[in-house]
């Protein structure tokens, strides 16, 4: 089945695709940490979001990445310039690819950061009380 048939088939607008995917998610009793995120994704599904589930080795563009960090195209070319993010460029092109799994490391790393700097603020805020 090719990814455009997939996602015609998991259109969480179709009332059908959201029915089902609330009944399977209702009888979808595993508790494992898979089992929690395939449970997690059928929720969604049912509640009308949309899922995209990309291979951690997949490539996406600089645009996709940016969503993907909910920054902005330029943020995520300014990473890739200062090689914070790997990238490869498209043969005989200026285009770049990042892999998902690289855009996740970075984000990680950015939430890594952005919690010690809430936890500096705080300490630093209980010091002056």
């Amino acid at each position: 089945m090719s990814i455009a048939a997939i996602a015609a088939t998991l259109d969480p607008a179709d009332p059908e695709i959201r029915d089902e995917a609330r009944d399977l998610a209702g009888r979808f009793e595993d508790g494992s940490v898979v089992g929690r995120a395939v449970r997690t994704m059928l929720d969604d599904v049912a509640s009308g979001t949309k899922i995209i589930v990309l291979r951690s080795d997949d490539e996406v563009t600089p645009a996709q990445a940016a969503r993907m960090l909910g920054v902005s195209r330029q943020f995520v070319d300014r990473l890739c310039e200062d090689e914070v993010l790997a990238f490869r460029r498209l043969p005989g092109s200026r285009h770049r690819r990042v892999r998902v799994q690289d855009v996740l490391d970075v984000g990680a790393e950015r939430e890594r950061r952005r919690a010690g700097g809430d936890a500096l603020r705080a300490a630093i805020g209980d010091l002056d009380a």
